[in-house]
């Protein structure tokens, strides 16, 4: 089975599955999101705010 990594909010407990590129889940690194070859063209966004701070990631 595998698992699939989120992105959880500590305030609301909101979660929300990691977005994939290059059909696999983004890393986290240095508040944000990589594509898993790590080129910042493909694939490189911040990682998402809620409740006024960013949602933490909950990996495999």
């Amino acid at each position: 089975m595998k698992i699939i990594p989120k992105l959880k909010c500590d305030i609301c407990g909101n979660e929300t599955e990691v977005p994939v590129c290059c059909e696999q889940s983004m890393m986290v690194k240095d508040n944000y999101m990589l594509c898993c070859c790590k080129s910042e063209e493909c694939g490189y966004q911040p990682i998402p705010d809620c409740c006024g701070q960013k949602m933490n990631y909950i990996g495999t």
